[in-house]
């Protein structure tokens, strides 16, 4: 079990009045150290996902990280995300409307409008994400997905890279994870890039893995081009939301790779709680790990007992 960074970072799934209460209740080291430190001392959690695109949160996050290591005189693994500075042109488009707009068209492509569509219609932490309602979806008819030849001319900027990876100067790095803008180059077709950042990260880190957030395709498409990644960090939970191009397709996916996988979302934002959430990932899925964000002392206690009477483990 890994310790999600959200709602550390103000992130809630939900809306933006609880985005707004997380911001004002993770606004102090303490808080947050406090609600870490239970779940290290009393659930026997060990891994805590990092990030690096909301500096002032996210180093807030590591110092309360680190304030539970002094408290407990413990370790505590840190498991980075470290986005994917893609350029066109000398800009940086990893989140970009163009991608969103390329990545929509890619899903569409796999399954066809109506499953694709259908999936999408249910889909609640995909509404969060586009402000609310899906109308502010970005989709090939209303912004130009990026042309092939577009494609081509796509790089990595390393030296922006270095900036990105310097915020993590001091920590000790347990599993690199690049970013899920591996998406974005699988659907263009630039494998070349993803193999040399895989690369590029193995020559800093012992283990790296991807999240992938258009697993139903992505996942077969690396390990067909024979990209070998440690593992894979996956949406997964029983509504479906997140899951694209549609559930179906991700849970295929994920039982036919023979790399291990860490299901995030498993409870839909905070839409599908308790026991039932974790048998769904870890016993009709079966992935091997899971990744789940707990901002109170109780929804450690709620939460991180029933993940572990699904895993069969005593609190």
């Amino acid at each position: 079990m890994t310790m999600g960074i959200h709602p550390y970072d103000g992130v809630s799934y939900q809306d933006e009045k609880r985005d707004a209460e997380n911001l004002k209740l993770f606004g102090e080291v303490n808080p947050v150290a406090d609600v870490i430190g239970h779940a290290v001392q009393n659930f026997g959690f060990s891994v805590a996902q990092v990030d690096h695109m909301n500096p002032e949160l996210n180093r807030l996050h590591l110092q309360a990280i680190w304030e539970t290591e002094r408290r407990l005189q413990t370790d505590i693994n840190l498991l980075a995300y470290i986005l994917i500075p893609i350029t066109l042109n000398g800009e940086i488009v990893s989140y970009s409307e163009r991608a969103h707009s390329t990545l929509f068209g890619y899903d569409l492509d796999a399954v066809g409008e109506d499953a694709y569509m259908a999936q999408i219609k249910q889909d609640k932490i995909l509404e969060y994400t586009v402000g609310g309602t899906l109308d502010n979806l970005v989709t090939p008819k209303t912004v130009e997905p990026y042309s092939q030849a577009d494609a081509e001319n796509f790089e990595i900027d390393y030296a922006t890279l270095e900036q990105y990876l310097g915020f993590f100067a001091g920590c000790k790095i347990f599993v690199a994870d690049p970013g899920a803008e591996i998406d974005l180059l699988a659907a263009v077709g630039r494998f070349d890039l993803i193999q040399e950042y895989l690369e590029f990260l193995r020559g800093r880190f012992d283990t790296v893995i991807s999240s992938v957030h258009h697993g139903g395709i992505t996942i077969p498409l690396i390990e067909e081009q024979g990209i070998d990644f440690d593992g894979y960090i996956v949406p997964i939970n029983q509504p479906g939301m997140y899951m694209f191009p549609t559930q179906d397709r991700v849970v295929d996916a994920v039982r036919n790779t023979n790399k291990p996988v860490i299901a995030i979302k498993p409870m839909a934002g905070g839409r599908y709680l308790g026991e039932k959430a974790f048998e769904y990932v870890l016993n009709d899925v079966g992935v091997e790990s899971v990744m789940f964000g707990m901002g109170t002392i109780e929804q450690v206690t709620e939460t991180a007992t029933a993940a572990r009477n699904v895993l069969g483990l005593s609190s």
